[in-house]
């Protein structure tokens, strides 16, 4: 019996789902007008409380007169380079047309036939067990760095009989003498909604960059593959040359879809690598500082899922780049020794042609790999320990 094959849609509902956390259906899906309206008063008020946040945290900054420690400054720097991180990563995804476009033309290709979908072995590609995990546990342990305050609140009431009114971020000043608890309660709102913004741009973007990048990758895998298991021979060279010919024009899309992706996320990847490295190294040395505390292990957590979806997207980019080295490799080793010498003359121009790697890049200039995972995290590494240092 036959195990049920995904389909295109069972892949896309991750990320769409993941985006609509926060208000914003990058598919447009269908709904009724009450849901729309619910939605978009969702998405303003996720939008409005970021730009309050981010209008305080200015403020702050401007004064000085709050930022008094070097663990305050820390925070600062952590807030700071997460907010241009998920910023940069929002406004990637607001090319929702270009999005959109790309996804259909995937869509489009996707296997439609079960056979074909066993074929391609759809299954292995689809979001990993490990993968989800990943994602939900990034997203709930960003989720416990803000509720983290009022636990601790909670904790201080029960033990200590006193309500100690901590929150999130410290370009609020609130004062519980002289300040309402409503006015406790909407910095929290604010805060949560400021927080949902930033987490779900910032692992949204990568989702999309990963379900595309997983969708190529699975095309150049299948046509590997049929070209490994072709057989030519001299008395079907017309059918042979045919099935040549369908495979350098798949090459080329495939190649132009590499390009669209790249066009997308390519403008912002680097920026994006930069600010998540920054954030790393801060959030690394105000952890230190802070020490084993709920916050502090809550940071740790954060840091740990942060190195793992920098990963990912170094991950899929090194995929993308062997398997386009791999072509050639398929072409050579398939049994291409009782074909035409029209047909082989073919295989040298596939060969000729898959030369030039397809590789996910940032405007053309910074390969996305493991080389370029491994090179980071040495150059975070150093970072964190010459902060360390200046501090101590």
């Amino acid at each position: 019996m036959q195990s049920v094959q995904y389909s295109y849609e069972d892949f896309a509902k991750m990320p769409s789902s993941l985006f609509r956390l926060m208000g914003y259906d990058m598919l447009e899906t269908p709904r009724n007008r009450q849901q729309k309206i619910m939605m978009q008063v969702y998405r303003a008020l996720c939008l409005g409380s970021h730009c309050v946040c981010l209008g305080f945290m200015i403020f702050r900054m401007l004064e000085m007169k709050t930022i008094n420690s070097v663990s305050l400054i820390m925070r600062y720097a952590t807030l700071v380079t997460y907010v241009v991180n998920s910023d940069t990563k929002y406004g990637t995804l607001l090319q929702r047309g270009a999005i959109q476009s790309l996804n259909n033309k995937l869509a489009a290709m996707y296997p439609k036939t079960t056979l074909d979908r066993i074929y391609y072995r759809v299954n292995d590609h689809f979001w990993s067990r490990a993968l989800s995990s990943m994602i939900m546990f990034y997203v709930g342990s960003s989720i416990m760095v803000v509720v983290g305050p009022i636990f601790t609140s909670l904790w201080s009431y029960f033990f200590h009989e006193q309500f100690s009114y901590m929150h999130c971020y410290p370009y609020f000043i609130f004062d519980p003498e002289k300040h309402s608890v409503w006015i406790y309660l909407g910095i929290y709102a604010l805060e949560w909604l400021h927080s949902t913004q930033m987490v779900i741009s910032n692992i949204a973007a990568d989702t999309w960059l990963i379900f595309f990048q997983v969708q190529i990758s699975m095309h150049f895998r299948a046509m590997i593959k049929s070209i490994e298991d072709y057989q030519p021979s001299w008395e079907n060279d017309v059918a042979d040359r045919h099935f040549l010919s369908k495979i350098v024009d798949k090459h080329d899309y495939l190649v132009n879809l590499q390009k669209d992706l790249n066009s997308i996320f390519g403008g912002s990847l680097l920026l994006s690598l930069l600010s998540t490295a920054s954030v790393l190294c801060t959030v690394s040395v105000y952890t230190l500082i802070q020490g084993l505390t709920l916050e502090g292990v809550t940071y740790v957590i954060f840091i740990s899922t942060s190195v793992v979806q920098m990963y990912l997207v170094c991950y899929h980019g090194q995929q993308v780049l062997d398997l386009s080295a791999f072509i050639s490799h398929a072409v050579y080793n398939h049994n291409f020794h009782n074909a035409s010498l029209s047909y082989k003359k073919f295989l040298l121009i596939i060969i000729i042609r898959s030369q030039k790697p397809v590789e996910l890049n940032s405007m053309g200039y910074l390969s996305i790999s493991l080389e370029t995972f491994k090179q980071l995290m040495s150059v975070i590494y150093r970072a964190i320990t010459m902060l360390r240092q200046m501090i101590q």
